[in-house]
C-alpha cells in the first residue's frame, strides 16, 4: 500500500455532468503552512455565503471522520466549531495574499 498522499485530488462527483460548476477553493498544507487559493469574487460582496461553504465543508469533514472510523459525528462537529472558534478569534492577521488570475477550462 502506497502511504504517501496524493499531489491533486479528483473533482468531486458531478462536477463533469453539472452545465455550471465553479471551483472556489483549495487549499495545501505546505512545508507547515496553509496555503490557499480561492476564487475571491465567487460570491461578490455576500461574504456571508462563504460562511455557508465553510460550514458546508465542515459537515463533508466530519462525514469524513465517521466514515473514516476516527469518531462519531457529533464528536467531530464539535471539535470542528470549537477549532474554528477558537482559529477565528486567536488569528494574528499576518496572512498575506495577492489577487491573481484564473484559468479557464
Amino acid at each position: 500500500m502506497d502511504d504517501e498522499l496524493p499531489v491533486e485530488l479528483d473533482p468531486p462527483d458531478g462536477v463533469e455532468e453539472s452545465e455550471l460548476a465553479v471551483e472556489v477553493l483549495r487549499a495545501w498544507i505546505g512545508d507547515g503552512s496553509l496555503l490557499v487559493s480561492l476564487n475571491s469574487s465567487a460570491f461578490g460582496d455576500h461574504v456571508a455565503d462563504w460562511g455557508r461553504l465553510l460550514a458546508e465543508v465542515g459537515h463533508h469533514v466530519a462525514k469524513a471522520a465517521v466514515l473514516n472510523g476516527y469518531m462519531e459525528e457529533d464528536e467531530a462537529q464539535a471539535a470542528l466549531r470549537e477549532a474554528f472558534t477558537n482559529s477565528f478569534e486567536t488569528s494574528s492577521g499576518s496572512m498575506s495574499g495577492q489577487l491573481k488570475g484564473q484559468t479557464k477550462h
